[in-house]
């Protein structure tokens, strides 16, 4: 079976001691195609050094919001730029807005938001959004532009993820479907598009098990969970988030 995980942080500092064989424990259980996620530099190095690695994995760099407290200069936009130029990414990611951490960015969030979703249209590259308690704000700049992407980590309702999937996004759900107050994410995964569908673990964070490290291997549980919830067969599953995760990156501007 062929697990495809849509945001994980290989890269992590959380995971230097031992990725080697966390990323064995992810191929043995399945997980062959991912999206790492890359923040920082220190994720960047990990991460272009696993995409020539493995080729099915997919590199995403981007200037988080949370990211911006102390650096938020426009010189800050242009070496990124220059990054993408160089490191040839697969995507732009993780950016957005967090108005649950950093409320007091908000200008700053905004601003890069905008300028790093023109970047991802000027080279055609797909967008991975982050949006916590930002979800009017995030769908409105969304909206003007026009790029195509992932909704990572979704928590909203089935009317906002229906106006995200009505301008050509993917959903993507992770361990919160695990949760046992996950009334609101098991409600939208049970009426959502499936060919809208992914999945994530979003490791090592958003674990659901109290001092877990969560790990690339764990989606499994996740898309158990799914099947369950979709009332589907695994395997069905499995082929249905295959799709939708190479048309990520088969779309163009």
């Amino acid at each position: 079976m062929s697990y495809c995980d849509a945001h994980c942080h290989l890269g992590s500092r959380r995971f230097d001691e031992d990725r080697d064989e966390m990323i064995q424990r992810m191929l043995k259980a399945g997980v062959d195609k991912a999206i790492i996620i890359c923040c920082s530099e220190h994720d960047l190095n990990h991460g272009l050094k696993l995409r020539e690695l493995y080729p099915s994995f997919k590199l995403a760099i981007g200037i988080h919001p949370q990211d911006l407290e102390d650096d938020h200069e426009e010189e800050r936009l242009q070496r990124f730029e220059k990054i993408i130029l160089e490191t040839k990414p697969d995507m732009i990611g993780e950016i957005g807005l967090d108005y649950y951490s950093h409320p007091h960015t908000k200008e700053h969030q905004l601003h890069f938001f905008n300028e790093q979703l023109r970047l991802a249209e000027k080279y055609g590259l797909p967008i991975d959004v982050h949006s916590r308690k930002a979800s009017n704000d995030t769908y409105e700049i969304l909206k003007s532009h026009k790029n195509r992407g992932i909704i990572h980590s979704f928590s909203g309702s089935i009317e906002m993820a229906r106006q995200y999937m009505r301008l050509g996004y993917f959903i993507s759900f992770g361990a919160s479907v695990l949760f046992k107050n996950a009334r609101k994410p098991i409600d939208v995964v049970s009426k959502m598009d499936l060919n809208r569908l992914l999945i994530e673990t979003d490791a090592p964070y958003q674990s659901p098990v109290l001092d877990h490290r969560h790990e690339p291997c764990d989606i499994v549980n996740i898309y158990e969970k799914i099947a369950s919830i979709r009332q589907m067969n695994i395997e069905e599953l499995e082929r249905r988030v295959e799709d939708n995760f190479d048309k990520v990156f088969l779309q163009s501007m």
